[in-house]
């Protein structure tokens, strides 16, 4: 038994040297998405990269990268045509050939190719492009990824930039080399921020990161929509976290989310509240599409024949960064494009071009940020404010405080007492229906001292107390607020002592 555990324990061993060998450094592996986070610019920008295709070519296996989709020139004449133009080449060029000897070659769609030698010798320079740059191996060294122990190589450049590299996951950190190829391409220092065959380190940009919700968080949103036969209308969604448990299988979130929307005319003319609802969210990995590339453009369901006999559109992935907004959340924006049917050769050269109808962005722990959609009618729908424990962004506002408010004299039956007053004032009011009644106190000068939060009142005569101890003397307004109704009744009260 000893010896059949000493053999199985070198077999097995053996094995992860061959398999961690076999990798020799490989920048980039097919299938997985890389999360390079760009924190030398401005809002740290951050993408998701991948290789999605592979061939072979005269005994070498190469590897193609997304399509990249940037922002193109607009031609007036062509309808603004021209938006975004989804290209060949990515952050680092167009393909990943796999030559012997653990070399790595990056073409762009140029035909210019970038070099690297990981398993080099200390000192050996060699030819990183055709313009010039060279390379050397600089150090080797024992250190780790993401707090993973891993051989790192360390590849210095005539210009100073330095790449590092890891055995087993890849590129770490380094300048974006498709900028040595095509300089339109952006030229950026890209450090790896999660492992992703382990889903390890800080992913920011996949579903489950978007909608990491915790029971308690609280979302305010606000969506304007008009045009088509609908009257211009202002909605405001309120969405109450109140639960969060794991689905039947492990790519699975189920959210239990009570909300209520309020809903009022643009001229103020009318207004209604829908009764709250609790409904069940499931969330997955590939919700929203998030797990794809950075400049990715797929075809969402739904639109492959729209317009009808025209090109289809495609669902573009823009890079995530970070802004004032959100106390700085990492945001990502994505947009659905239709194919233009028109277009000039010059264009068409670099790709496909395409043009906006549908966009949205979503922010790690906040989901839908900002959405709009634009046919016969546009609605545009925002974040205005959340709270997810003890952080809190924008304003809550609450339903009442969105009713119209109309000052009026008092009722018959309402009454302040004792008028003037002294450590408290009492208001006596009477209700026809239940509503939810609150009370603030002004002094001459319009400045707020006390106020009373409305809460429900059952219909009949009531009262509310307010404790105005430590006030000075003097002239003093009261509105009572009855937030069902929209309106304020305004008494003018006295305090002699």
């Amino acid at each position: 038994m000893k010896h059949f555990c000493t053999l199985f324990f070198l077999l097995t061993t053996g094995w992860w040297c061959t398999a961690a060998q076999a990798q020799n450094y490989r920048p980039f592996r097919f299938g997985l998405s890389y999360q390079l986070s760009a924190q030398a610019t401005p809002g740290d920008t951050t993408h998701l990269l991948r290789l999605a295709g592979r061939q072979v070519q005269g005994g070498d296996s190469v590897f193609l990268f997304d399509k990249r989709t940037s922002q193109g020139r607009v031609l007036p004449q062509q309808d603004d045509c021209g938006h975004y133009i989804e290209r060949n080449d990515n952050l680092f060029g167009m393909s990943l050939r796999l030559r012997p000897g653990a070399e790595y070659v990056l073409a762009a769609a140029n035909g210019r190719t970038f070099t690297l030698r990981p398993r080099a010798l200390p000192g050996q320079v060699w030819a990183a492009t055709t313009a010039g740059l060279t390379a050397q191996v600089t150090a080797r060294t024992l250190g780790s990824v993401l707090g993973q122990p891993d051989s790192l190589v360390v590849i210095t450049l005539s210009d100073g930039a330095a790449i590092t590299l890891s055995r087993r996951f890849g590129w770490v950190s380094g300048p974006a080399l498709g900028h040595y190829l095509n300089a339109r391409l952006p030229g950026a220092a890209l450090t790896l921020t999660a492992l992703p065959e382990l889903n390890l380190g800080t992913k920011q940009l996949d579903a489950f990161a978007v909608y990491d919700f915790q029971p308690g968080d609280v979302f305010l949103r606000k969506a304007y929509a008009r045009g088509g036969s609908q009257p211009c209308v202002n909605i405001w969604t309120r969405d109450s976290v109140l639960s969060r448990a794991p689905g039947r299988t492990a790519d699975t979130l189920v959210y239990r989310i009570r909300s209520q929307s309020f809903t009022q005319a643009c001229n103020r003319s009318s207004q209604s509240l829908a009764a709250a609802q609790v409904r069940v969210v499931r969330i997955t990995r590939t919700t929203d599409n998030l797990d794809q590339p950075t400049g990715f453009a797929q075809y969402p369901p739904g639109y492959a024949q729209y317009p009808p006999g025209g090109a289809p559109a495609r669902l573009v992935h823009l890079p995530a960064a970070r802004t004032p907004d959100y106390n700085r959340r990492l945001v990502r924006n994505q947009a659905s494009y239709l194919a233009c049917t028109i277009g000039d050769s010059s264009m068409l050269r670099s790709g496909l071009n395409i043009d906006a109808s549908y966009a949205a962005s979503v922010a790690a722990g906040l989901g839908q940020t900002w959405v709009e959609f634009n046919s016969f009618s546009s609605t545009t729908t925002t974040l205005i404010g959340y709270r997810k424990g003890s952080e809190t962004w924008g304003q809550l506002t609450t339903f009442a405080q969105l009713l119209p408010v109309r000052d009026s004299r008092p009722a018959s039956t309402t009454a302040a007492l004792p008028n003037p007053f002294g450590a408290e004032i009492q208001v006596a009011f009477t209700l026809a229906g239940p509503q939810p009644v609150g009370l603030t106190l002004y002094d001459a000068l319009g400045r707020q001292v006390q106020r009373l939060a409305a809460v429900p009142q059952a219909a009949g005569a009531r009262h509310l107390n307010m404790s105005t101890a430590g006030l000075p003397v003097g002239v003093y307004t009261l509105h009572l607020h009855f937030a069902g109704e929209g309106r304020i009744e305004v008494l003018r009260v006295l305090k002699t002592e």
